[in-house]
């Protein structure tokens, strides 16, 4: 046998992710001490988890005593402390075993059901709650779903995370016990065990539900399924319906573990047979390897999976997304996707640049700067990891390098407006198109500068490739590749990086107030406005065109059978709203493209249809936001 040790102790107060780590746990015969005390249950005292009420998982607790402390974003912490409990109990029912429960009284229940937007109770296991082992009813539990405790090795965790296109954490799983130094399953053998003083007995692996398709930082569940969907392919029961993974623990004694304890195999048993039918060329890797042919994702929105989050600056990250299932990516440098995020069981849409390049066809990247107030970007930081899945739309947008481009550019950006910058500049490197550019960006400091190493990397691989920054709030820092200069974006500044100004085509992106003070900068140096190109995050909805008619039409929404009435100045958003079909949209203003679709009879009048591209109009695509009704119309919605 590997020589195993315990790599970490878990407490779940509530039923939940929200688990408390530490090095050393006492065990009761019930399991660790503190586990599984609290149950929130529905009036009547049925019982709640995460499974169908994810937002349970981003509840954190900590105990201090006797005392524990519940927190979460929304709401104010609450403090329970149980010797202030009434001695009053509710029946309740963990998966078909009665009990009782003790009632944490009525703060506590306005506490959970404020949180969670219905009425609720918060019950602790107390000194008249008894509960038993349905299979060993000489063994008591708590309110666990049947088992005191729960033991996986890291190695299996390893084993399913090399089967996913993108791993997940052991949380998914809410262990108790994580060991380490042994070959994956290795546990499935055991039957009983000693860490420190305490013997377990280990006897039934856990069978698994959706409850571990909980994204555990997202708090949503994984629209795939996964990962119970790759474990289902090779950890299913022979001629069963349950998947395995993980092992039920029953202490027989009590005692402490720790942290570093080894684990000593006592009694083992037959392995469980599980038939593999997962395929190699499901991995990653195969995946990448032979991938899907391009496409984009314009029509229906596909899946993301973050496979990595890079720390740029102290407010800025990076996410790398892969599309699940894999296929490659097909946009132009500079163009932006939509997200449609689930903050509090509300989908928000939001729109973020590509900061990859398109010739780096197989992963995805977006580079966002956590700001004040930014309900979005701020969500992405904190819940955001690797193996998280968000759903997406795109790509759009008309700031781009083009095909007929001006082989003279100027990008000039500020703060997270570098994203599209960085695209352009990547896919040039990337293709080794001979451009001469001077790529200048402005921050607050140098350690606000995102991805400037890599642009100077890249500034050695390009001959025309010029950087420099200027920084507001101190000093730059400047190297042989680059210009630095203290202050605000000013004309010296810009006539000194680039004194062939007039000869350029200029891209400018970041905050509107940048973003204009900039281009009069530009237009005071003698710069045509069609060598203007220029990038908005702020999106105002559009007003009514003068010459959009009061008649009424008819508009047939193909895909959801529905025939309606729309007017000449209503947008066809407006109607499909009106007539109760969702649609997706971000900007309501002509310039995401997150409303295309196709018409397929009638005429519109859409004079700002700017998300559209020549191709999209040819192909008959609108965009439903911006799009006015000048006959009867019948429309892919």
């Amino acid at each position: 046998m590997s020589a195993a040790v315990v790599s970490d102790l878990l407490i779940y107060p509530i039923k939940s992710t929200a688990g408390l780590s530490m090095h050393q746990a006492s065990i009761l015969t019930s399991g660790l001490a503190g586990d599984r005390r609290y149950l929130i249950t529905k009036p009547d005292g049925t019982f709640v988890t995460g499974r169908t009420h994810p937002k349970i998982t981003a509840i954190t607790c900590q105990y201090r005593g006797q005392h524990i402390s519940l927190s979460h974003e929304d709401v104010t912490d609450l403090v329970l402390n149980p010797s202030d409990f009434n001695d009053q109990y509710l029946d309740t029912s963990v998966w078909g075993t009665d009990m009782i429960g003790q009632e944490c009284g009525k703060i506590a229940d306005n506490w959970i059901s404020q949180l969670l937007g219905e009425p609720l109770k918060l019950l602790y296991f107390g000194d008249r709650s008894e509960r038993f082992v349905k299979q060993h009813p000489e063994n008591d539990v708590s309110f666990a779903d049947g088992f005191p405790l729960l033991l996986i090795g890291d190695s299996s965790l390893i084993e399913l995370n090399n089967r996913l296109l993108a791993p997940v954490s052991m949380a998914n799983f809410r262990p108790n016990i994580t060991i380490s130094g042994t070959n994956p399953f290795e546990e499935d053998s055991w039957s009983q065990i000693r860490i420190g003083d305490v013997r377990f007995e280990l006897p039934a692996p856990c069978a698994r539900c959706v409850f571990t398709t909980v994204d555990p930082y997202a708090h949503v569940a994984d629209k795939i399924i996964e990962p119970l969907k790759t474990l289902t392919k090779f950890r299913q029961e022979t001629g069963g319906k349950n998947v395995m993974f993980g092992e039920n623990m029953i202490p027989i004694n009590t005692g402490s573990v720790r942290i570093g304890d080894p684990v000593e195999v006592l009694k083992t048993k037959g392995k469980p047979v599980y038939i593999d039918n997962w395929q190699p060329q499901s991995s990653r890797l195969s995946n990448h390897l032979s991938p899907k042919p391009s496409s984009n994702f314009d029509k229906s929105p596909i899946l993301l999976r973050c496979v990595q989050v890079i720390d740029e600056t102290s407010d800025v990250k990076t996410f790398k997304f892969t599309a699940d299932p894999v296929q490659r990516f097909d946009y132009k440098p500079g163009q932006f996707l939509t997200l449609f995020v689930p903050i509090n069981g509300t989908i928000i849409s939001r729109c973020y640049t590509i900061s990859s390049s398109p010739s780096r066809p197989d992963l995805l990247t977006i580079t966002v700067k956590r700001v004040s107030g930014g309900t979005v970007s701020n969500w992405l930081h904190d819940h955001v990891t690797v193996g998280s899945s968000l759903e997406a739309s795109g790509p759009s947008g008309i700031f781009h390098l083009q095909e007929k481009q001006n082989r003279k550019l100027l990008l000039i950006s500020g703060g997270s407006g570098i994203t599209p910058m960085l695209s352009m500049t990547r896919f040039m490197a990337d293709i080794g198109l001979n451009y001469d550019v001077c790529f200048h960006h402005s921050a607050q400091t140098p350690a606000d500068l995102i991805a400037w190493q890599e642009l100077n990397l890249l500034a050695r691989q390009l001959p025309g490739l010029t950087l420099s920054y200027n920084t507001s709030k101190s000093a730059p820092i400047p190297t042989i590749q680059e210009q630095g200069f203290e202050g605000r974006l000013s004309s010296d500044i810009i006539k000194k990086i680039c004194p062939d100004l007039l000869e350029r085509e200029v891209f400018v992106c970041g905050p509107d107030g940048y973003m204009n003070a900039t281009k009069e900068l530009l237009v005071g140096l003698g710069l045509s406005l069609d060598r203007y190109n220029q990038e908005s995050f702020s999106i105002e909805p559009l007003p009514i065109p003068d010459d959009a008619s009061s008649a009424s039409y008819s508009i047939v929404f193909a895909k959801s059978g529905i025939t309606a009435e729309i007017k000449g100045n209503q947008t066809v958003l407006d109607a499909a709203e009106a007539a109760g079909i969702e649609v997706s949209y971000s900007c309501r203003a002509g310039l995401c493209g997150t409303c295309k679709s196709d018409i397929t009879n009638g005429k519109i009048l859409a004079k700002n249809a700017l998300g559209l591209s020549e191709e999209d109009t040819a192909k008959g695509r609108f965009l439903a936001c911006c799009s006015y009704a000048k006959s009867n119309l019948k429309v892919e919605l």
